[in-house]
């Protein structure tokens, strides 16, 4: 009988470690759960992931307008996050304006 394997994503960059691990991600991310009453942007449920609109990348972490701007980021529930991040089966997908509003891709 053959096994499934569980395909293991990639691990972070040590330079993104870093960062999320970092004083000035911790407040960032305290901030938006604040502005954000603690509810999920999309939905309305708690809200557990503060998600970058324009993805933080190794070559973006240094630059605070994406890093830690506020307007960068908003708060997500753990099922909006991945179904932003396309990790949802059939999923409804969502994208952001040049402005960084959510819209529907329906």
């Amino acid at each position: 009988m053959a096994k499934w394997k569980h395909k293991k994503s990639s691990p972070k960059p040590k330079k993104l470690e870093r960062f999320y691990k970092s004083d000035r991600w911790h407040e960032a991310r305290r901030l938006v759960i604040l502005r954000d009453k603690g509810l999920c942007v999309m939905c309305g449920k708690p809200g557990t992931q503060v998600h970058h609109k324009i993805h933080l990348t190794i070559q973006n972490v240094d630059d605070p307008t994406v890093a830690t701007n506020p307007d960068n980021l908003i708060l997500l529930c753990d099922y909006c996050h991945n179904e932003v991040h396309h990790r949802v089966g059939k999923h409804q997908s969502y994208l952001f304006t040049a402005d960084g509003d959510l819209v529907s891709k329906k």
